[in-house]
């Protein structure tokens, strides 16, 4: 089974419209899930999903519940360099959990969860298959990105300071976004030893509200940004990658 999380309806609307066999159940008796079929490969959609605490809850359930070979984190970011232009799709290549600072606790970094790595990484095939559906799918520029995934939403630089110097944070400039729900996946997957890929868009910028226009441009590419992941799905079918069918 593959696995497409979002916050909203909206960020797996795409995905629901294009499933066979669809079907309907509540996860742990209270979000929203969607089962079914994309190009074979059996799929679960499931949306309201806030915060890195409840994304690694989620994700660990579903790992636990059923045989899962890939989870996809969907849905919008925000851009925390300045390269970005809006409707950019941002493409995890690193995910670090930026609010946990435990460095007077024990022996670890700034964003590192005592026993795991400083940065997670996503599965290099993942990460080609996907980026050679974009270069035919999506009206957009993309760049393989480092996510930085919090339980809080910031509207300014000033609230990050402590990580932020320039644009640099943790000590990379690798494209980096932000988030709150990524870096639950990926913990949950690092534990659940399942590969995961964050796939965003990128719908705002620091220091800039957020207007109507800009959510309906991310809008009008999620549905660009749904036929690479939909595309993706199929090459995975279609291959032997993390034991797809022939």
């Amino acid at each position: 089974m593959i696995l497409i999380i979002g916050s909203t309806h909206d960020d797996v609307l795409y995905f629901e419209s294009v499933m066979t066999r669809r079907r309907e159940e509540k996860i742990l008796d209270h979000f929203p899930a969607v089962f079914g079929n994309i190009f074979n490969q059996e799929v679960c959609l499931v949306e309201g999903v806030y915060s890195n605490y409840v994304s690694s809850m989620l994700t660990l359930e579903l790992i636990h519940k059923y045989y899962v070979i890939l989870v996809f984190a969907v849905g919008r970011c925000t851009a925390l360099t300045r390269n970005w232009k809006l409707g950019d799709i941002a493409i995890s290549r690193y995910t670090v959990t930026g609010d946990v600072d435990l460095m007077l606790e024990c022996e670890s970094r700034l964003g590192q969860i005592p026993g795991c790595p400083a940065y997670f990484v996503s599965q290099e095939d993942i990460v080609r298959y996907f980026s050679m559906q974009a270069e035919r799918r999506i009206n957009a520029s993309f760049h393989h990105s480092t996510y930085v995934s919090m339980n809080s939403s910031y509207a300014s630089r000033s609230q990050l300071d402590v990580m932020l110097s320039g644009d640099r944070a943790f000590g990379t400039n690798d494209n980096l976004v932000m988030d709150n729900a990524l870096g639950g996946i990926a913990v949950a997957c690092h534990f659940g030893h399942v590969p995961f890929l964050g796939v965003k868009v990128v719908s705002r910028f620091l220091d800039e509200p957020y207007t109507v226009e800009e959510y309906a441009t991310t809008l009008r590419k999620y549905i660009d940004l749904g036929k690479a992941v939909v595309s993706t799905i199929g090459d995975i079918g279609r291959s032997d990658l993390l034991g797809g069918q022939e």
